[in-house]
């Protein structure tokens, strides 16, 4: 008997030990876990500001010239090309609820290779913020099929923060959703009572720095989208030198003298898949 309370007290012993032990390296861990805890919630909370961030306009440069050579534009069965040795074109589209119910297969079959989706706007009247119905159902069928993606967003912001607040929702939808193709900020006039109309020229150009300066920290590739005469002047484009252009120009051979890295050439676009009309846009790559 003597010998069992011994071995009995000496298993005790070495229990205790073990318990002591585990909770030393419980406490350890859950020190170790708050820690990180604490790291990343500073980490967040630093990059989320320091994107949210608008520092204002910087200084004014030149704006680089186009490189494109129209003598190397043509027309082929499926739209227009554009190949110079350095500079090549990808086909796409840019489609919002208005295209209805989309056949992404058969728009991939029919040879686009990108597609730029609206991802929504904000209103014309009040400023309020709504996602575009089909934006999802687009951004999903999109890639489902193999087509690269991009998206825009339609602003009527009138202020710096309303357009940080535009550029946050776009990245609150796109994070993680592999979009590869550039997020575009996209001002125009509605109609004559819009809420832009009494924006001057420095205004509308802190506005689109405020939305792209916030996509860009946070590590998307921003663009801006205009037909000439807004990118001419309603915008100064000096003071935004670090975003590429996204022109809407529809004529057989744009003139535009900036450089742009993507072109809608045409509002009236056919593509299987694809009730109705469609924007039409080539990209260049070198």
């Amino acid at each position: 008997m003597k010998k069992i309370d011994k071995l009995k007290r000496k298993w005790k012993r070495k229990l205790n030990k073990k318990l002591s032990q585990a909770k030393v390296l419980g406490k350890r861990t859950i020190m170790i876990i708050f820690i990180i805890v604490v790291i990343f919630t500073f980490l967040y909370t630093f990059i989320h500001l320091k994107s949210s961030r608008y520092d204002g306009l910087g200084d004014k440069l030149e704006y680089e010239e186009s490189p494109y050579n129209m003598d190397y534009l043509y027309t082929g069965n499926e739209g227009k090309i554009y190949d110079d040795g350095t500079y090549r074109s990808r086909r796409g589209i840019d489609v919002s609820v208005f295209q209805g119910d989309i056949d992404w297969e058969k728009v991939k079959q029919s040879g686009v290779e990108f597609a730029m989706i609206r991802l929504g706007f904000s209103s014309s009247a009040d400023g309020e913020i709504h996602m575009d119905t089909k934006f999802k159902q687009n951004l999903k069928g999109a890639k489902a099929a193999g087509i690269d993606v991009g998206v825009y967003f339609f602003s009527q912001a009138t202020t710096t923060d309303e357009a940080i607040k535009e550029a946050k929702y776009v990245l609150k939808h796109i994070r993680f959703k592999g979009v590869k193709y550039p997020v575009a900020f996209d001002m125009e006039p509605v109609d004559k009572d819009d809420r832009i109309k009494d924006l001057t020229r420095a205004e509308k150009t802190a506005i689109a720095d405020a939305f792209c300066q916030v996509i860009k920290n946070s590590r998307f590739e921003p663009i801006i989208y205009g037909n000439p005469t807004w990118l001419r002047k309603n915008i100064d484009l000096g003071y935004l030198t670090d975003y590429d252009l996204w022109l809407a120009h529809y004529t057989d051979a744009t003139e535009f003298s900036g450089k742009f890295v993507m072109w809608q050439y045409t509002d009236s676009g056919r593509i299987d898949g694809i009730d109705g009309y469609v924007d039409q846009n080539l990209y260049f790559e070198d």
